[in-house]
């Protein structure tokens, strides 16, 4: 009996390493190179392929709430997905088996956005059926007020 009860707790815990893991891996590999006070940013991503297939996905980017920030001091921002070269936006992509791909995401604001105040963007792979299939990355910017800069 106590054989089969320790082979039973075995088993769920190989299967919950198993299957309590992304399949795929997302990375910041480069933040952005302007200074705070550009309109747009652009970040180097890196996803990974932990499984042993092909998987289709897409990269979904939202606006999300920011840890340690007041509502008051949090405004939205415009995300894009683009290729590697930056000149297409990105929506289906495929990482074979091991593999790793790059993409940029394109973070910008709008003119009229209000002045000292935080946005914090959500990246992630996803399935066709909208399940998550990598770990988020939250990129924080901050929009600064010009007159604050000595």
């Amino acid at each position: 009996m106590k054989k089969i009860v320790i082979t039973v707790l075995l088993a769920c815990f190989g299967f919950q390493s198993f299957f309590g893991q992304e399949q795929l891996s997302l990375s910041l590999k480069k933040d952005s190179d302007k200074t705070v006070n550009e309109t747009e940013h652009f970040y180097l991503m890196e996803i990974t392929n932990n499984a042993n297939k092909s998987i289709e996905f897409s990269i979904s980017t939202e606006n999300v709430t920011c840890e340690n920030v007041s509502a008051q001091k949090q405004v939205a921002l415009k995300q894009n997905t683009l290729n590697k070269q930056k000149s297409n936006t990105a929506k289906s992509m495929s990482v074979g088996a091991g593999e790793t791909l790059e993409f940029y995401v394109k973070i910008s604001r709008p003119k009229n956005t209000k002045l000292n105040t935080w946005n914090c963007s959500e990246v992630k792979a996803i399935s066709k059926t909208g399940k998550s299939l990598s770990n988020p990355i939250i990129i924080k910017s901050l929009i600064p007020d010009p007159k604050s800069f000595n």
